[in-house]
This record gives C-alpha cells, sequence and structure tokens, in this order.
C-alpha cells in the first residue's frame, strides 16, 4: 500500500491568486506552467462554520445513539459521537453519558457540515484545533513541540516565549516560523490561545478566521507572487499581511492582467471542465466522477482512443492519462474520503506496475495524506485522500433528482387510461403530460390505436402533469 504524508507544505514556488468576493473569497495556485493547480473557497462563518470554534452547551445526551447534540448559539446545533466525545475524558468511557452531561458547556470545533438542504447538524470536536502559519494550537494536554526544520536557535528563543502559553494545551511549532521573526510566531500563537481560554457566558462564535485571513493562512509554498485583485483588497490584504504573517510581506503583488483573474488564468475554464460530465484525455479517452455519500467512483472510458492504436497500447495509454487526471482532479476539486477508480482492464506483462507508478507520481506533492491499494483483479483501485471540507461538486451542484422516462412515463399513462376506461364512467380519455411524453405517443400510434380499441373511447392529449382523465 502506498502512502503520502508530508509533514507540513514543501518548499515550493507557487503563484497564487486571490479573489475577493461578498461573503466569499476565492484562492487558487498555479503550478510551474501557469496551470490551475488548487482551488479553495473561503466563507464567512455565517455562510460556513467549518473549523470555527464555538462555545456550546450539550442539550440532549441520548445514550441509544450514542451521541450528544449542542446548541453553538445563533441556531446552530451542533452533534459528537462517542468516538470525539471520549476525547473529554481521561479515565474509560463506554457510553457517551461517560463524557458529557445535559446542560455542560465546552468549546468544540466544527468539524464537518451536513450536506446542502439537509438541515442536520454539524459534527463537532471537543479539541479544538486552530492552524496558522507558523503555530498550530490544539486543546488537550500541555506540550510544546517544534517541527524538525527549525534551527535550534530559534527553537531556543521561542521556547520561553511558548512554554507559558501551553500550560493547559498543544502548541505546534511550523518549519515556516523559522523564516520570520520570533515576535510573529509568538503573536500568533497567543492570539490562539487567547480565543481558546475564552468562556462566554451563553453559546456562540469564539473564534473564527475571514475570508481573507483563510486565504492568506491557506497560501503554499515560500517564494512566488500572490497576486491579489482589487486595489481595497489588496490594502487590506496588506495590512494584514504585516500585523499576523510576515513571511508573505515581499509576496503580495497587485493583479494587473485583463479582466478577472479568474477567468485569465483559466481557473473558471478548470472549474468547469471539472464539473463536466466528462472529463476529456489527451488520448481521446475519458473519466467520469460520481460522488455518492459512501464514496466518490470514478470511471475510466476508452472514448476514441482506439482510433489508429492497438487496443494494449490504447488501455495503456488511457490508463495512464486517466491515473495523472485522477491525482489532479482529486486535490483541485478537494475530494476526500474513499475514491474507487474502474481502470480499464489490461493484459500486457508489467502494465500494473506501470499504472501504480504514474498514480503515485499524481499524488505526489498532495498537501494531505493519500493511501491507495494496488490494482485489483477487476482492475479497480481503491485510494482514500483525507477530507477536509466539502468538494467542489458539493459546493457548487445539488444532486438531481431521478427523471422518469419518456417512455416509462408514457406506458404508465397508457395503464391507468386502459384501467380508467375499462369503468363505467362515460366521456373520452384525456391523458395530460410533457412535450416529451406527447411526442412519444403520438409517435407510437399503433398503442393509442390499441387503448382506443379495448376503451371504445377517443383519446385526446393535454400538456400538463403527467395525468388520466374523462372528459
Amino acid at each position: 500500500m502506498a502512502e503520502r504524508t508530508p509533514e507540513d507544505i514543501r518548499i515550493m514556488s507557487f503563484d497564487t491568486i486571490i479573489e475577493p468576493g461578498i461573503g466569499q473569497w476565492r484562492s487558487a495556485s498555479l503550478d510551474e506552467d501557469g496551470l490551475p493547480l488548487t482551488l479553495a473557497f473561503h466563507d464567512d462563518v455565517a455562510l460556513s462554520p467549518a473549523d470555527a470554534v464555538f462555545y456550546a452547551r450539550v442539550t440532549r445526551v441520548d445514550t441509544t445513539l450514542d451521541m450528544a447534540f449542542l446548541d453553538l448559539g445563533d441556531g446552530r446545533p451542533g452533534a459528537m459521537n462517542l468516538r470525539r466525545a471520549k476525547l473529554l475524558v481521561k479515565g474509560r468511557a463506554d457510553r457517551i453519558s461517560d463524557c458529557l452531561t445535559e446542560g455542560q458547556m465546552l468549546a468544540v470545533q466544527v468539524v464537518a457540515e451536513p450536506p446542502v438542504g439537509e438541515g442536520k447538524a454539524f459534527v463537532v470536536t471537543p479539541r479544538p484545533r486552530l492552524m496558522g502559519r507558523y503555530v498550530v494550537v490544539e486543546n488537550g494536554g500541555a506540550r510544546l513541540n517544534f517541527s524538525k526544520d527549525i534551527a535550534t536557535k530559534t527553537v531556543k528563543t521561542l521556547e520561553p516565549l511558548l512554554q507559558p502559553m501551553a500550560t493547559d494545551g498543544a502548541i505546534i511549532v511550523r518549519s515556516r516560523a523559522d523564516t520570520v521573526p520570533v515576535e510573529a510566531v509568538a503573536a500568533e500563537a497567543r492570539r490562539f490561545t487567547d480565543a481558546l481560554r475564552t468562556t462566554p457566558d451563553k453559546p456562540g462564535l469564539m473564534f473564527a478566521f475571514s475570508p481573507m485571513e483563510q486565504a492568506l493562512v491557506a497560501v503554499e509554498g515560500a517564494e512566488g507572487p500572490v497576486m491579489v485583485e482589487g486595489g481595497g483588497a489588496l490594502a487590506s490584504v496588506r495590512a494584514a499581511v504585516i500585523q499576523h504573517w510576515p513571511d508573505l510581506d515581499g509576496r503580495i503583488t497587485a493583479y494587473e492582467g485583463d479582466g478577472a483573474a479568474f477567468e485569465h488564468f483559466g481557473v473558471e475554464e478548470a472549474i468547469e471542465e471539472a464539473l463536466a460530465d466528462k472529463i476529456l484525455l489527451p488520448s481521446g479517452g475519458w473519466i467520469s466522477v460520481h460522488e455518492t455519500r459512501a464514496l466518490t467512483v470514478v470511471d475510466v472510458n476508452m472514448g476514441s482512443a482506439l482510433q489508429g492504436r492497438s487496443a494494449g497500447d490504447a488501455k495503456l495509454i488511457v490508463n495512464m492519462e486517466a491515473a495523472m487526471a485522477v491525482g489532479y482532479h482529486l486535490r483541485f476539486q478537494d475530494i476526500g474520503g474513499l475514491v474507487v477508480v474502474d481502470f480499464i482492464d489490461m493484459s500486457a506483462k508489467g502494465a500494473a506496475r506501470d499504472l501504480m507508478s504514474a498514480l503515485d507520481a499524481a499524488f505526489d506533492g498532495d498537501p494531505v495524506p493519500v493511501q491507495h491499494t494496488g490494482i485489483s483483479q477487476f482492475g479497480l483501485v481503491e485510494i482514500n485522500r483525507r477530507r477536509r471540507g466539502l468538494s467542489l461538486r458539493d459546493r457548487l451542484t445539488t444532486s438531481r433528482a431521478p427523471v422518469a422516462r419518456a417512455d416509462a412515463t408514457a406506458l404508465d399513462l397508457l395503464r391507468r387510461a386502459r384501467k380508467l376506461g375499462r369503468t363505467p364512467a362515460t366521456g373520452s380519455l384525456v391523458i395530460s403530460a410533457n412535450e416529451t411524453v406527447i411526442s412519444w405517443l403520438e409517435t407510437n400510434t399503433a398503442y393509442i390505436d390499441d387503448l382506443k380499441l379495448q376503451t371504445q373511447r377517443s383519446v385526446t392529449f393535454e400538456r400538463g402533469a403527467p395525468d388520466v382523465t374523462l372528459k
């Protein structure tokens, strides 16, 4: 089983675009060829409380479900399962009631949002973890840890500044802290620890980054320009960088291209391609991505790749291109959880090994842990990528309800018309349906003739909701 678990973002050069907005900012990073590599949405807490910390009240402890339900304030419901609730208890805890009691107040962090429109509770953890550019602060056991990449001199300077803050929680100093003044590192740690130690008198928000701050914390790499669209936003960004994140100070620049930045750099086009039913591959093959509640399925198809190639060559080429496309789209669309890829079956010697090598290369540099199995005898590969939030499809699309086929609807109406026409009631049969269904019925006149014969009634059509009446 292959695994990628980078400790921190690599020291690489990325060009970053930040697009301000109302309620939501967006950012994207570009690879060395100037193509969109990652896409991130930065929401106001009123739209999405993901990663925000709340002071919550336990409203119900359900021992049957082993779940606790909480009030996060402002009408936001929260839910915590037994596994997460056990983080509150040092000893053994077999039931949710061993961990929480109704009326208890505690700090929690939203770790998952329910699907749009379902109205379910936000999944929360009782161990909030605030991640900045230089430090990570977490409620729990007292400890102070430093990245192994930080110089000994920096560690000795930071220890006396950070140790007093780590008395009732954990502070992890990231490798990036070695590139900025120690005062900036201590200030970020103090900001987080002060926020987590707040005890409001009622349920409500304790800490959340603004959309602008989220965009700046998410900036990758140690080099490369960070282009901000819009003069007003640029001034705000520069002020925030001077106050909190000096490592970005020399990288902030104004976007000066033609038109909107996301259109100029092809990000909008990449979004449109990612959401398409078919994602085309250079060879003429294509992949399709289907997300379900349990997992994401990626189907690999030959398309027109066979033209001018042998079957063996075409299969290998399409699978190799699909492997690279899967690695790219899992990252760009931020797809997490279990992913099953249905590759095209190959029989050539060494083909499976080459495909696994291509898949490893596709996941190289992904900022979140990725694991995958080998290829099964059915051509399937299982991938597990750590889930970080809503995927691109979750954010921008909703699941479409199944739509009845025109012929199935027409045949159902014919059954209903036959049944109604053979009752004692008088009148002509009127079949109501949409344009597509009526067109199908008018094309298949033999079925209408049979209906008239069996019911001894005339038949007319009306545009409307599917129905059969007598008039």
